[in-house]
């Protein structure tokens, strides 16, 4: 049976609705129609303390037309409690944005058509870390359509309290260049999203391309195409951290140097490898070891500091190199990559011809925020100093 309500009651029921109704909370659940949809690729964000005395906040969101007009993306903004504290825009945008399916960048999206945005929110040291990041979009369609919005927010992505891991170099001496690093470039390691078994990953958002430099500058003496033209060739690759091995990967032979080789399974991509299992759900990844050499095998303890193998030229590779990350998983390419500091280094500056020391040019080297680190994470061309010891 029904009861009939008492006018009272019906008239104070009504003012509950139309109250409620035009209320904040119930104009934030409004129902629109969006041409983008938008997802983070990987949750949650994990800040780390960087050598530019700031907190990177790394990330990517993936964006998705879902019309049949092509869209294009004006404007991105991260919002941190209704702030904005990342606006990308023009052709800040369109440098960190890439289109699946298109070789160059692009803030237009055809129909049907997705791509993802790096995004780096750089925060002071001492600010206060947001518990969730959400994302603003403005768009225009062409043609254009009605019924749909073109300024709304989408793709919130809760961010971690969690302290990026310290761990110790990996490698010893002056003159390491941190090639292809973090956070905001749109470099070969933080530009990878890579399709794996079904899903997108990133293993190597906080991945580090480690060559070194001698005392002239040069990266390599001799001809380019010679492993022994590279002086740190065969240099001792150290384990960063206690733990136990849990991936081994030897006998791939080395690459010659100058050229990367013309083809390559994903499982051979990192060449002779060890992975090692240090704790908390993070796993450290070193690649491109020469062959034989590799110390280690699966299920082995090992310490901080002890030897894994020599520092190579084997995978997908074009010059020695030790490729290095720290992923949350023991698959190096079927995970995503969370940050991590190194204990001790010191800055010596930033280069500015990677492209050019790969040629044979003497390095050029601003001397800029030059002095020692701490448990801190060195960011993309700077060049450090390990400890010897």
């Amino acid at each position: 049976m029904t009861r009939t309500l008492p006018p009272l009651t019906l008239l104070a029921l009504l003012l509950i609705l139309v109250l409620g109704a035009s209320s904040p909370a119930a104009a934030a659940e409004k129902e629109q129609l969006t041409p983008v949809i938008g997802n983070p690729i990987a949750s949650p964000v994990e800040p780390v303390l960087a050598s530019n005395g700031r907190r990177e906040l790394a990330y990517e969101v993936q964006l998705i037309n879902r019309t049949q007009s092509t869209v294009t993306v004006r404007k991105l903004e991260a919002l941190a409690g209704g702030k904005v504290v990342e606006k990308l825009s023009g052709k800040a945008l369109e440098a960190v944005m890439s289109p699946y399916g298109q070789p160059r960048h692009s803030v237009k999206l055809k129909p049907g058509q997705g791509a993802f945005v790096l995004m780096d929110v750089s925060l002071a040291a001492r600010a206060k870390v947001p518990a969730e990041l959400t994302h603003r979009i403005a768009v225009t369609m062409q043609p254009k359509q009605a019924a749909v919005a073109t300024s709304y927010e989408l793709a919130p992505i809760a961010v971690s309290g969690r302290e990026a891991v310290v761990v110790a170099p990996p490698l010893r001496g002056p003159g390491w260049v941190v090639a292809n690093g973090c956070c905001s470039e749109f470099t070969a390691h933080r530009g990878t999203v890579l399709p794996v078994n079904g899903g997108a990953y990133v293993a190597e958002r906080f991945a580090i391309d480690f060559v070194q430099i001698d005392p002239l500058g040069r990266l390599f003496e001799g001809p380019l195409d010679q492993l022994s033209s590279y002086p740190y060739f065969g240099d001792e690759v150290h384990s960063a951290t206690a733990g136990t091995v849990v991936g081994v990967l030897d006998g791939i032979p080395n690459t010659p140097a100058g050229a990367f080789p013309p083809a390559i399974t994903a499982e051979k991509a990192g060449g002779n490898h060890v992975v090692v299992a240090m704790g908390g759900g993070r796993y450290a990844f070193y690649a491109h070891l020469q062959p034989g050499t590799v110390r280690v095998k699966v299920g082995q303890k090992v310490k901080v500091g002890q030897t894994l193998g020599l520092l190579g030229n084997s995978g997908n590779s074009n010059a020695p190199h030790l490729h290095f990350h720290v992923m949350d998983s023991p698959h190096p390419l079927a995970s995503n990559g969370v940050p991590y500091r190194f204990a001790n280094f010191s800055v010596e500056g930033k280069l500015t011809n990677l492209e050019g020391i790969e040629k044979g040019e003497v390095a050029q080297i601003e001397r800029t925020e030059l002095g020692k680190r701490h448990a801190e994470l060195p960011l993309n061309d700077e060049v450090v100093a390990f400890p010897e010891g």
